[in-house]
């Protein structure tokens, strides 16, 4: 008989509210709604520090490979990259901007960007046209961060040509020039003979990078960097 009360007893305590229940559910929902806030801020900001023109000289080397950077600098960087890579969408959105902060808007080094479509990715040979299309209206650089910012947007569709479009009116291209330049196929020969160039050299992956001759991947970029500005006396 005892175990009746004692069971009615636990029940009532299992039942009684905290008063403070309503106060702290309704701080979690602020907490909740803050993280979300701050997160998209954070995204929105990171996005478009990353999609502007460069704050070193660009052009194009002998070969036709778009630099930004000093073409004097003592040390030469080249990446091997293919812009439906999810690596080298990783390198450009964390890494990219710390060398440039570093090295090459210090003018210690010359970066230069070697397109390789793989077979493997669709939308590799199109998208390395996109920007070199944009690169004609001096913009190579913005759809270079642009692709790679929203690889994973464009990567999965079946076609991707509209999109390209709409990134080129997003930095204020002239779009019928830019649709002009990728329905002809303007840069088509030279990117496929890009990838060609790459093999050749010795690069067998996305991304690679080559700091004065020497091959690297992307954990090796920074330590090699310095290694070649030590060697050069700066």
């Amino acid at each position: 008989m005892s175990s009746v009360p004692s069971q009615r007893g636990r029940k009532v305590a299992a039942r009684k509210r905290n008063p403070l229940l309503p106060y702290y559910l309704a701080i979690g929902a602020v907490v909740v709604l803050g993280a979300a806030f701050l997160a998209t801020y954070l995204l929105r900001n990171n996005a478009a520090r990353q999609v502007t023109a460069p704050n070193a000289p660009v052009g194009q080397t002998a070969e036709g490979f778009w630099y930004k950077g000093n073409p004097a600098a003592p040390v030469t960087v080249i990446e091997y990259a293919d812009y439906q890579c999810p690596s080298c969408a990783y390198y450009d959105r964390n890494m990219a901007p710390i060398i440039a902060r570093d090295y090459i808007d210090t003018g210690k080094i010359q970066f230069v960007y070697h397109e390789v479509p793989l077979n493997s990715h669709q939308h590799a040979v199109a998208a390395a046209e996109a920007a070199r299309c944009a690169g004609d209206q001096g913009q190579f650089w913005q759809m270079h961060d642009m692709l790679y910012l929203n690889q994973e947007q464009w990567s999965p569709l079946s076609t991707v040509r509209n999109v390209y479009s709409g990134y080129a009116g997003q930095l204020g291209l002239d779009r019928a020039a830019f649709d002009a330049c990728m329905s002809a196929g303007t840069h088509t020969a030279v990117v496929t003979a890009a990838a060609e160039t790459a093999f050749a050299a010795g690069v067998t992956g996305t991304p690679t990078f080559s700091v004065n001759g020497q091959l690297v991947d992307m954990r090796g970029l920074p330590g090699a960097i310095e290694a070649a500005l030590r060697a050069a006396g700066q």
